[in-house]
């Protein structure tokens, strides 16, 4: 987190009581967005998003497993992120702990929204990773509201799945971590392709079925991401709220709320950050901006997406490039319903 002077402080505050920030944004603007596809070729899907200065990297892998015993005809998903002991403005002072920590935070809050598991939930991030070291390298339970067709990734029932990992890296952080990695994770699922599985039985069926992959492109399948949520992060500022706090406005804000909205606007997670805490009221009203921001958000990371993988497959290759579109995109929603107080 940044250090501010008092009067850098003053002036922050001033800033964006008149919806006039730092960086000439308003209230409810995101700073520019720059999504590229395609970042990691050995990955089944990669995207790498930079948010301001805040930069993150998000790789899905593929790999057959076992499926759970409590969904025996459905694939299994995990999240884990890694932060750069330089990510932030405390470079060279964070210890492994520190940063394995909020790895751990982060890896939770992407696995809250993806997996369903407490999608009214208002815990805070803390108190899940509490005590906990590589804690997002296990293997989460989805709920019933899992944002991904999770019956889609099943090959045998009870015996073979497909488990998708999802590897982030935090580069740098200037603020809107969480956010980035939500635009990262959507947009790599979507990258991501799924190779076509044969099973092979043999005649003597007491024999252990073999699995044939087929690794043609043309056979691959891709997810279906419609329901995978974006994260917003509604942070408080004296009276105000802003969407995509910097790290020098986290620096005088108080609380901030992370809500995943999907595209049609639903919650499916929420948590608490920053310092302070807010009241039932006060969080509704920024839950009902972070839905509206999230929905035009979602679009227009969608449009980006479609644009980049149109440029890839017209060049005949996998990689997206890099799309520095997305600020324009992303700057043009506008101060309508549900903006920023």
């Amino acid at each position: 987190m940044a250090t501010l002077s008092r009067a850098e402080r003053a002036f922050a505050r001033d800033g964006i009581e008149q919806s006039i920030r730092a960086d000439g944004r308003a209230r409810d603007d995101y700073r520019g967005i720059v999504l590229e596809l395609g970042v990691l070729p050995q990955a089944s899907g990669s995207a790498r998003v930079r948010l301001g200065a805040t930069d993150v990297t998000c790789a899905v892998s593929c790999d057959i497993g076992a499926p759970s015993k409590a969904n025996p005809d459905h694939g299994r998903l995990r999240c884990s992120v890694e932060v750069s002991a330089s990510a932030g403005e405390r470079q060279g002072s964070a210890s492994d702990r520190e940063t394995e920590t909020m790895g751990v935070e982060l890896g939770r809050a992407l696995e809250r929204g993806l997996l369903g598991a407490s999608a009214s939930g208002l815990g805070a991030l803390s108190a899940a990773a509490a005590g906990a070291r590589r804690g997002t390298a296990r293997l989460a339970e989805h709920g019933a509201d899992a944002a991904l067709d999770m019956a889609q990734l099943g090959i045998q029932r009870g015996k073979s799945c497909w488990l998708l990992q999802c590897d982030a890296l935090v580069s740098h952080a200037d603020g809107g971590v969480l956010d980035a990695l939500g635009i990262a994770t959507r947009a790599a699922l979507a990258h991501c392709r799924i190779p076509k599985v044969t099973v092979a039985f043999g005649p003597d069926p007491n024999d252990p079925a073999e699995l044939e992959l087929d690794d043609d492109p043309s056979a691959m399948t891709a997810l279906d991401v419609s329901n995978v949520p974006l994260i917003v992060s509604v942070t408080e500022v004296g009276r105000r709220v802003i969407l995509d706090a910097s790290g020098a406005e986290e620096a005088v804000a108080g609380a901030t709320l992370h809500v995943a909205v999907d595209a049609a606007g639903r919650v499916r997670g929420a948590s608490m950050g920053g310092r302070g805490a807010v009241d039932v009221a006060r969080a509704r009203e920024m839950t009902a901006v972070a839905r509206e921001a999230g929905k035009r958000l979602i679009a227009a990371v969608d449009r980006r997406v479609r644009i980049a993988e149109a440029e890839a497959e017209a060049r005949g290759g996998g990689e997206g490039g890099e799309d520095e579109d997305d600020e324009d995109d992303v700057e043009d929603m506008d101060e309508g319903e549900g903006g920023a107080a």
